[in-house]
Formats: C-alpha cells, structure tokens, sequence
C-alpha cells in the first residue's frame, strides 16, 4: 500500500468508530472529558493505532499521546466479530466474551467504567444503518 491509502480495516475502523459516537448519548459522555485512548488492531499487514479522545462531551479521533487512560488491543479477526456483531444486534454480548477469553486486551486502571460506557455504545450501534459494511 502506497503513501497516504488507507487499508480496508482501516476504514472499517474509522467508520464503524464514528457510528460509535453518533449513536452515544451525552450519558455516556458523562465526566469523561480528557479521556484519551488508544486502540491497537494486530493484522497480517502490522498494527493499526487509533487514537481516541472525548472532548466537550464529544468523542473524536485525536493525535497520538504520552500516556492514555485506556488502551485495547485485538486482532483484525476480533475487530471485525465485533463489527458484524454489532450489525447483527450483538456487539455487547460479543465483546463481553471476547474479553473474558483474552482476544481484547486492556491496559489501564479504568476497564469498568470504559468497558460499561462501550458496551452501552455497542448495544446502540444494532440500531444504526450499517449494511453493506462488512
């Protein structure tokens, strides 16, 4: 892949992160200004790093950081059993027992309170169009 193109999970990173935020509601948001975090995909082509962070109660791409309150790592093969998952109404129960299998690794001090505010942003997103996606 030549200078400035994007690979496909990349954009379905991308896409499915700012349905992620469309569908949150300021709940979700609450007393989270400032988090910043970093997400890893492992694949085949190398690590993807995304880098998120919630600001005036909004969730964002952001640059990268020093530290960050969270950081999850999972392969392109996990990532996209969330994203059909998430298609299919599911993403929350999916996510749950990807985790507890260690395919979604979490570092940082805050699992509970990042990983509720997920799952409720992925029980949402069964709602939101994403046919055609995957």
């Amino acid at each position: 892949m030549g200078a400035g193109q994007v690979s496909k999970i990349e954009q379905l990173i991308d896409f499915l992160m700012t349905k992620a935020a469309a569908s949150a509601d300021d709940e979700d948001w609450k007393e989270a200004d400032g988090w910043v975090g970093k997400w890893t995909i492992v694949g085949a082509g190398g690590n993807i790093e995304k880098i998120y962070e919630i600001r005036d109660g909004q969730f964002h791409p952001t640059n990268p950081r020093e530290t960050y309150i969270g950081e999850v790592k999972m392969s392109e093969d996990t990532f996209i059993d969330l994203a059909r998952a998430a298609l299919e109404g599911k993403a929350e129960e999916v996510f749950a027992a990807k985790y507890a299998k260690r395919a979604i690794e979490y570092y940082g001090d805050q699992w509970v309170v990042d990983s509720e505010r997920f799952r409720k942003v992925l029980k949402r997103l069964g709602a939101v169009k994403l046919k055609g996606v995957l």
